[in-house]
């Protein structure tokens, strides 16, 4: 870290101070200009706190926390297009922490509405919070939270220091700990940034977006969602012949062309009055129509190939809505500057764009999710911290030390890609690695053809030199084939993202050719898990097959991967898409038909194919790298994954994220999974880390992934055995777990009877009525009436017969079944008609019965439709003494009863003759069991998934001790009672004697269990400590 001492810092400043009074004039004059005032001032100002602006420390060009910007003019241009100052912190250099825009002295900083404007802009859209604008005269503190609104800019202003102020050592102070080097290194800017009050926007933003702060990524996908809508009713409105695929990708076209516009006039490779152009046109589409040709003379790429809204028979925008559309985005008018948008958000952005479609009604355009999109419950973007995680551990361990031409041989590949949010991971690694290893070899820089910029001090990669790593290490395949021309489409933008005009005209000179490579090579668009096999199971195999399947063949596609030199892709990395078979049954259905069929079993999720298929199509020695779901470990419908994985990999790192959102839109517990193809290795070790936190700051996750601290995660490192491993659920402990584990297995001597002994609740489907099926059956049918379960007042009202009332039976849940016992009257019935009942001549003797259920019929989904439950099971099982199991719980729940108790398939149900229920409720109920199946069982995050297999996997000691025996019966026995003796009191007194007394109870219980289990005290204590 580097430290400054603040009054040393303070008296280089005061001479500073002394100087710019001195000339104060001269200094103030028209004459002296932003060049000088940076050098003789700015400059030096930033160095005495503490920043290496000299680079005098930091000489890696790559590696400069300070990069200063000369003022870059475009042709036919009106203004400079990058911030004066970057400042960013080691070791990420890409991620700026504030911006300093400097001005001449002799313009009034105060209250200029353009350079607050042009700062805000600046700040706003790398998300860096604030920025600063400063003549050294004046040190203005902007707000860069919120959307830049040119009429209230001056409402952004934070603080306002005059130069002169800061000879005062507190004013000064203030100013240190905010900027110098030191106080951002410690968090102190972060922390002023979320102190401060609410942005204040404009009052239509605040109107717009009820007073709330919206980052760059969410206020510009909201913007360029309106401007979507705004273009398809344009279209729409002068070709109503469309339907809603040829509406959809039109209008895709137009904001990918108008998009990309933008990128260039902000990157100043192309003059910045493209859209200005357009909008102020006689007639804009026509002209929009001329650039995009134009363009694709010069750039190539998918973006502007000719489509069909470019042909004379296509009639084009609404021009009155197409100019207020290109005005608005005119870089006069809009606060967007893709100069600072990262190109990863622009992927978040188009990756939410690929799961809607438009669709028209009454002449109205509307913009609505794929019904494959909101089956799975929506979109979702992996963060990029995840990404670079990723592929730093992918392909980077794959490039590591070799040179460029060893690194073109080599492929990598993202089968499901979306947008391309990976791809452009792997490309920024490789571009960042090809810089770095040019400027350490400057031999083989010029050898290869690197261009040296004088002003950085840099060998820069030429865009021939971008193209070729484009085309030779980047594989990209999607089913959507608007989502491969959004890939292309960012993989261009991250190749553009550096140059400027004369680079791109350089190009062209010197190579006679494009701007942007041909990429329908590299990218293409398929189903990465059904081939072409799949024609021979399909008797009509004709146009809407095609569309539906759309089989994909790895080796014909890809002949320069998979051919006799190279046996597959170097590096998988990805997403792959999350879905269950019961959400999306027909995709399932789909798969089976080809050669992925061995790879599936029933309650799996479809990424699990792509894991299996994608370690199939590495190389030997290939990684892969995916982020996911974390309960595939112990899933019971990931097993022939997990023996895949045991199998033909070896496990190189799994990041378990616990309880810890990754996507923040979607309640899923993910983890990172590293494998290397690999089916010989056995007795390994490998990297488990286990985040244990549920909130946190995003940066504090990102630094305990590089950094692995511990401060919020565990980290293992396990040994790997594959045979123990088979048909196994995979949990790995540290030794003093294991060690106890071991014993508490050992220990086992009763196994319960998975098939006589153990059975899992009622299945309905339809308990009560959901408001989907209100809707279709129309008035009188409200959500949540009674189908098969009825409330005890729904019960009443139905005057069923007393030979009706033998088929209603009460129903328990959750919140009349505790741990230990039953402490309410069932508030629920249901009715119990089993498989018998599919015969409709069942239901005659219930004729009340049947006409209430007839009222459903035609939305009840029973495989007994329309009077039997969909698996009524054994109903011996509800009868008598029984243990009930809570399947999914915070912490694990069993029930005794020994009265008629029906549940539904949120609990099992354990019942057996071999050994007293008392007894195994006690154990069952334990500390050192909730310890097993917090290690060796199912866990969702923080939640126990106590399934059938988990209950039949716990090591259960039928004691032969008599004695030991009758002290935990009685024990269950003292326990009950005080738990329904503290539900049943009518004050807070004894209410808390009897809680007390209970959690007694249970600690004598978890001390018989571990006598039971000959647990050591030392034993105990680990126990006791990884539980709390």
């Amino acid at each position: 870290m580097v430290v400054t001492n603040i009054k040393e810092s303070h008296l280089k400043v005061l001479a500073l101070i002394d100087d710019f009074q001195e000339n104060e004039n001269y200094y103030l004059s028209p004459k002296y200009q932003e060049s000088e005032v940076r050098t003789g001032f700015i400059d030096k100002f930033w160095d005495a706190l503490g920043w290496d602006v000299y680079h005098n420390r930091q000489k890696n060009p790559f590696q400069q926390e300070v990069k200063i910007e000369k003022a870059q003019k475009q042709d036919g241009g009106l203004g400079q297009k990058r911030a004066d100052y970057a400042f960013f912190l080691a070791p990420d250099y890409k991620q700026v922490k504030f911006f300093v825009e400097a001005k001449k002295p002799s313009r009034a900083l105060k209250e200029n509405k353009d350079d607050y404007f042009q700062t805000a802009k600046y700040g706003w859209n790398a998300g860096t919070g604030i920025s600063v604008l400063t003549d050294f005269q004046e040190f203005v503190i902007i707000d860069c939270r919120n959307i830049p609104d040119f009429d209230t800019i001056l409402r952004n202003q934070i603080e306002y220091f005059h130069y002169q102020e800061l000879k005062d050592f507190e004013v000064f102070e203030r100013l240190y700990w905010l900027f110098s080097r030191e106080a951002v290194e410690a968090g102190n800017l972060e922390t002023y940034i979320e102190e401060l009050p609410k942005p204040k926007g404009s009052d239509k933003q605040l109107k717009l977006f009820g007073g709330r702060y919206l980052s760059i990524d969410v206020s510009f996908l909201n913007y360029i969602d309106s401007v979507r809508y705004k273009i398809a009713q344009a279209l729409y409105n002068n070709n109503n012949d469309l339907d809603k695929y040829q509406l959809t990708e039109a209008t895709q076209k137009v904001v990918d062309r108008i998009v990309f516009m933008r990128f260039l006039e902000d990157k100043a490779i192309e003059p910045e009055n493209i859209l200005h152009d357009i909008g102020i046109h006689k007639h804009p589409w026509q002209k929009f129509i001329s650039e995009s040709k134009r363009l694709d003379a010069k750039y190539n790429g998918i973006v502007f190939k000719p489509n069909f809204i470019d042909k004379d028979s296509f009639l084009g925008a609404d021009e009155g809505i197409f100019r207020d559309i290109c005005l608005e985005l005119d870089h006069t008018n809009t606060p967007y500057d893709f100069n600072y948008i990262p190109i990863h958000i622009l992927g978040n952005i188009y990756e939410r764009f690929l799961g809607k479609i438009i669709e028209v009604d009454g002449g109205l355009c509307k913009i609505v999710e794929k019904p494959e999109v909101r089956k799975a419950g929506g979109v979702f973007y992996t963060p990029k911290y995840v990404v670079d995680y990723i592929v730093k551990d992918t392909v980077g361990k794959h490039i590591e030390d070799k040179k460029p031409k060893d690194i073109a041989k080599l492929s990598f590949a993202d089968i499901s890609c979306g947008s391309g949010s990976f791809l452009i991971g792997v490309f920024d690694y490789l571009l960042d690695y090809h810089l770095n290893y040019y400027n350490s070899n400057v031999d083989e820089a010029k050898k290869d053809g690197c261009k040296y910029d004088a002003e950085s001090g840099k060998w820069i990669l030429t865009i021939n030199q971008k193209q070729n790593i484009l085309l030779n290490n980047i594989y990209g395949v999607d089913i959507d084939l608007q989502a491969t021309e959004v890939t292309q489409l960012s993989l261009f933008l991250k190749m553009l993202e550096d140059e400027t005009t004369s680079t791109a005209n350089d190009m062209q000179v010197l190579f006679a050719a494009k701007i942007l490579p041909d990429l329908t090579g590299n990218i293409k668009c398929g189903n990465s898990l059904i081939g072409f096999e799949i024609m021979d199971s399909i008797l009509d195999f004709g146009k809407e097959e095609r569309r539906r399947y759309n089989p994909f063949d790895y080796k014909t596609a890809f002949p320069r991967v998979f051919n006799s030199k190279s046996e597959g892709f170097t590096a998988i990395v990805g997403n792959p898409p999350y879905v269950k078979e019961y959400t999306s049954k027909e995709i399932f259905d789909s798969v089976r038909l080809g050669k992925l069929e061995k790879y599936y079993q029933g309650k799996m999720d479809l990424w699990y194919f792509f894991t299996c298929y994608g370690l199939d199509l590495l190389m030997p020695k290939g990684l892969l790298g995916f982020i996911i779901p974390n309960n595939w470990v112990s899933n019971s419908g990931a097993s022939i994954m997990r023996n895949k994985v045991i199998q033909d990999s070896k496990i190189i790192e799994l990041i378990d994220f616990g309880s810890y959102m990754v996507f923040s839109e979607a309640s899923i517990q993910t983890m990172i999974m590293i494998l290397q193809k690999d089916n010989k290795t056995d007795n390994y070790t490998f990297k488990n880390q286990t985040f244990t936190v549920k909130k946190a700051k995003e940066d504090v996750i990102q630094k305990e992934l590089i950094e692995g601290s511990n401060n919020v995660s565990i980290t293992l490192y396990p040994t790997i055995k594959r045979k123990t491993l088979i048909n196994k659920f995979l949990k790995f402990d540290s030794e003093d777990d294991k060690l106890i584990l071991d014993k508490i297995a050992k220990s086992s001597n009763f196994k319960l009877d998975g098939k006589k002994e153990v059975a899992q609740g009622i299945v309905t489907p339809q308990d009560c009525l959901n408001q989907k099926n209100a809707d279709l059956l129309g008035q009188g049918y409200n959500k949540n009436d009674g189908i098969f379960i009825l409330t005890n007042d729904e019960l009443k009202k139905k005057e069923f017969s007393k030979e009706e009332m033998k088929i209603i039976k009460p129903l328990y849940t959750s919140s009349e079944l505790v741990k230990y016992c039953s402490v309410k009257k069932n508030h629920l019935n249901v009715i119990y008609t089993d498989s018998t009942f599919k015969n409709i001549s069942r239901i005659e003797g219930y004729p009340n019965i049947k006409n209430h259920l007839d009222k459903f019929k035609t939305i009840i989904t029973s495989d007994n439709k329309p009077y039997g439950l969909h698996r009524a099971r054994n109903e011996a099982f509800f009868k008598d003494e029984r243990i009930l199991s809570l399947r999914k719980c915070i912490e694990p729940t069993f029930t005794y009863s020994n009265e008629d108790t029906y549940v539904l398939q949120s609990y099992n149900i354990i019942k057996s003759k071999r050994i007293n229920l008392k007894y195994l409720t006690g154990i069952l109920n334990s500390k050192m069991i909730k310890f097993w199946l917090l290690k060796k069982g199912k866990m969702q995050g923080d939640i126990f998934q106590v399934d059938k297999e988990p209950i039949l996997d716990i090591p259960i000691h039928k004691t032969k001790d008599k004695e030991l025996e009758i002290q935990m019966i009685s024990l269950v026995d003292k326990i009950i009672k005080a738990i329904i003796q503290e539900h049943e009191a009518d004050n807070d007194h004894d209410k808390e004697f009897y809680l007390n007394y209970s959690k007694s109870v249970a600690a004598e219980i978890d001390k018989l269990v571990y006598k039971i289990y000959n647990i050591s005290s030392e034993e105990q204590d680990v126990i006791d400590l990884l539980l709390k």
